[in-house]
């Protein structure tokens, strides 16, 4: 969305291929909306539609890249995502009891309906672990999450971590299951005790089995979340490295195909939305360059303000603190998926914009000339060193 956006401010005509019924892709299927509201999703979108000349075809599922060469198109712009779900790779996994996070939130995002236990265990510490839980809790299930290391490596935005352990979601840290079983209704987990170990190619610490520390939890249902993958299709005929992951050119976004090129999770495999939408801005760049145009897609949203003597500081600016987001509160986040976060009040934000150190600016020292201070006749100026 963002590359067409882009693309059609410089011109172009595009179409916009959408497997799903609606656009938004992962932001509307595994984001939950009480973290991204549904409806400033859609006012995001239509604005991107209305720039320019972009059509756009849902349920459509693009198994071959070579029919829009064939029909005429200069580019593709692939962006497909990692919408796979890793499997755990322990015995008993393929019950219908266990359920994938990009599964269950999907279906969660788009209305159907969904059933899960009293007791669910959620399996892995990412982001997405923290959104399965948080919705499976919102669901009215008493949730676990399951991780093998400590909260320090955890991956999952600290924030976010914080907010499920508030709402009641228990965390048991330092735990890996080994195998699944299933008794009656029941689902059986069994786990290991762990310890961490040396560091692994991540930086973090691998995590070791601590030899005796076996032990069996029981639940409705699992929840597995340990990762994503892009699924390619054949008929794209691309080259992938690590991880099923699309290369490309890091500088233009090529692919080994000619005018075809890549971006977001499908290349670097899970990670945030700022970093796709960036990856679809560069793509526009470079694709903007290969039919012929300059590349410049930079565009002034505001105007620049001139800066005063002050750089854009107050007196006692750094007196100032922190401006708190208010939150609705716990007993009823957990029944509903509203959202969570509430904006600023004006003021707030007026007094929040005053913290700003304009980081962006470069400081330019010149030269003043002083007279000559004789010794012994003045003394520093502490205060004046202090601040």
């Amino acid at each position: 969305l963002t590359a067409a956006y882009f693309l059609a401010r410089r011109g172009h005509s595009l179409t916009v291929f959408e497997a799903c019924e609606q656009l938004g892709g992962m932001m509307r299927t595994c984001i939950p909306e009480f973290r991204l509201p549904r409806n400033i999703l859609d006012t995001e979108i239509e604005e991107i539609q209305h720039i320019g000349d972009i059509k756009v075809k849902t349920n459509t599922k693009i198994k071959s890249l070579d029919p829009f060469f064939d029909q005429g198109y200069d580019a593709v712009f692939v962006a497909v995502g990692a919408q796979q779900s890793v499997k755990i790779g322990i015995e008993g996994e393929d019950s219908a009891k266990i359920i994938d996070c990009i599964s269950l939130l999907g279906d969660v995002s788009l209305g159907k309906k969904t059933k899960l236990g009293k007791r669910v265990a959620v399996i892995g510490g990412g982001n997405a672990a923290i959104d399965a839980a948080r919705t499976a809790l919102r669901l009215g299930s008493k949730v676990t999450i399951i991780y093998r290391r400590t909260g320090k490596e955890m991956p999952a935005c600290i924030d976010e971590v914080e907010d499920a352990a508030k709402e009641g979601v228990n965390i048991l840290f330092l735990c890996a299951p080994y195998k699944i079983g299933i008794s009656g209704r029941a689902v059986k987990l069994e786990c290991v005790r762990m310890k961490l170990g040396e560091p692994d190619a991540t930086g973090r610490c691998c995590p070791v089995p601590r030899k005796g520390s076996e032990f069996i939890l029981e639940f409705d249902n699992i929840i597995t979340a340990i990762g994503q993958i892009p699924t390619i299709p054949n008929g794209f005929k691309l080259k992938t490295g690590k991880g099923n992951r699309l290369i490309v050119d890091p500088e233009t976004q090529k692919t080994n195909r000619k005018g075809v090129f890549a971006g977001g999770d499908v290349v670097t495999g899970p990670s945030s939305i700022i970093e796709a939408i960036a990856a679809g801005r560069k793509a526009a760049s470079s694709i903007d360059k290969y039919l012929g145009g300059s590349g410049i897609i930079d565009e002034l949203l505001i105007p620049i303000e001139g800066d005063d003597a002050h750089i854009g500081r107050i007196e006692n600016f750094y007196e100032i603190n922190r401006e708190k987001i208010k939150t609705i509160p716990i007993e009823s986040r957990v029944k509903s998926f509203d959202e969570i976060d509430l904006n600023y009040t004006e003021n707030a934000a007026i007094r929040e914009a005053k913290r700003c150190l304009k980081c962006d600016l470069r400081l330019q020292i010149l030269p003043v000339m002083h007279p000559p201070i004789e010794i012994g006749k003045h003394k520093p100026n502490r205060k004046a060193h202090k601040s």
